[in-house]
């Protein structure tokens, strides 16, 4: 009965797919292995064995051997599969169902006695070599050529702030314009590079062979990947154009010291002047206040040069920049709002300073010849 159980689990397929998680496993029924060491037991001491039995004691080696390959091979599968990076697991369904294929005879018609076990595992390993072989590619181009410079677009500052000197207001202007100009060239061939990049990747996708069985990678999935990237670019130009201005908005507004003039380390080079008949700052609060404006639209004005995707054949005085959706961003056009309006805090404690100047107006307002007339 023993041989007989043991017969039948020969007959059994390769590979079962597990019914809850699809969890594949190799079919082999322990039984078999069972019934080799009684044989051999049985034919130490003596005793003779079916012929059957001695057909399965033969072939005790070569069912090892499959059983140990056919583990690796799906052990294989798992991790070669698990290197897929979720947002691509889409574009991938095709070249998973072409492998799926591959698996397939081994769940439906081969068995453990069947002769071409050898050309399935072959069969296979390569499919595994070459998808691995994509993926690895696919994830090389994400890691090194998209998201790297994604986080270089990101952390990019686009104003020069020095911290140990104070500039006139031209100055300040003149520095944050060279700053944004020159930022403007490397993030404009970031944004060249990364759609490359996604172009490249879906290129390695579609010219990858798949079976006649399967249906191409769905361009609609690869439309969304494209987006999804040039989403991400726009969020990483936000980012960097927003913390640029929240950097000018803390440097020019620092409150370091005691007040606007009394930083430790001041900004703008800023003079109490007597103006007849008061005393006022030299440049004015507004004069400074309009620089900063000038230095906001300087970086905002950045993304004028940045072009929004799938414009590389497109003139290009037609493209279209990134400058149309940033401008219109609620995010970028609160932090505008508070840097057009960075000062105003700061009058009154201005107002206040030039107060203490009021008890000198004498000097300037009467008349010294009838004051000291004797």
């Amino acid at each position: 009965k023993s041989v007989d159980a043991a017969k039948a689990g020969l007959q059994a397929t390769l590979i079962i797919r597990h019914p809850k998680t699809n969890k594949l496993f190799v079919n082999f029924d322990r039984e078999i292995l069972q019934l080799i060491r009684e044989a051999k037991c049985l034919r130490r001491i003596g005793v003779d064995i079916p012929e059957s039995a001695k057909m399965v004691l033969l072939q005790e080696e070569q069912f090892k051997k499959n059983y140990h390959q056919l583990k690796y091979a799906l052990a294989e599968y798992d991790r070669v599969t698990g290197k897929i990076v979720p947002v691509t697991s889409h574009v991938f369904e095709p070249h998973l169902q072409t492998l799926e294929l591959k698996l397939r005879p081994g769940m439906l018609t081969l068995t453990w006695t069947s002769m071409n076990i050898d050309a399935y595992k072959l069969d296979i390993h390569v499919g595994l070599q070459r998808l691995e072989e994509l993926i690895s590619k696919v994830n090389d181009i994400l890691e090194n050529r998209i998201e790297k410079n994604l986080k270089i677009i990101s952390r990019s500052v686009l104003v020069h702030l020095p911290e140990d000197e104070s500039v006139t207001l031209d100055d300040f202007v003149q520095m944050q314009e060279k700053a944004v100009r020159d930022m403007t060239d490397q993030l404009m061939a970031k944004n060249m590079e990364v759609e490359t990049a996604v172009e490249d990747l879906i290129a390695l996708v579609k010219n990858f062979p798949l079976s006649s069985q399967v249906g191409a990678v769905s361009e609609l999935e690869l439309t969304q990947l494209k987006k999804h990237y040039n989403s991400l670019t726009y969020r990483a130009l936000l980012n960097c154009t927003r913390n640029s201005m929240n950097q000018v908005k803390k440097r020019v507004c620092s409150r370091a010291g005691s007040g606007f003039l009394f930083v430790q380390r001041p900004f703008f080079e800023v003079d109490v002047q007597l103006s007849v008949p008061s005393v006022r700052l030299s440049p004015s609060l507004s004069d400074v206040q309009r620089a900063i404006n000038r230095s906001a639209v300087a970086v905002i004005g950045c993304s004028k040069k940045m072009w929004q995707w799938g414009q590389l054949d497109v003139p290009e005085d037609e493209r279209v920049s990134f400058f149309e959706i940033l401008g219109c961003d609620l995010e970028i056009i609160k932090v505008a709002l508070l840097l057009t309006g960075a000062l105003h805090g700061t009058k009154n404690e201005i107002s206040k300073y030039l107060e203490t100047f009021k008890k000198y107006d004498w000097l300037w307002k009467e008349d010294k010849d009838n004051e000291y007339r004797p």
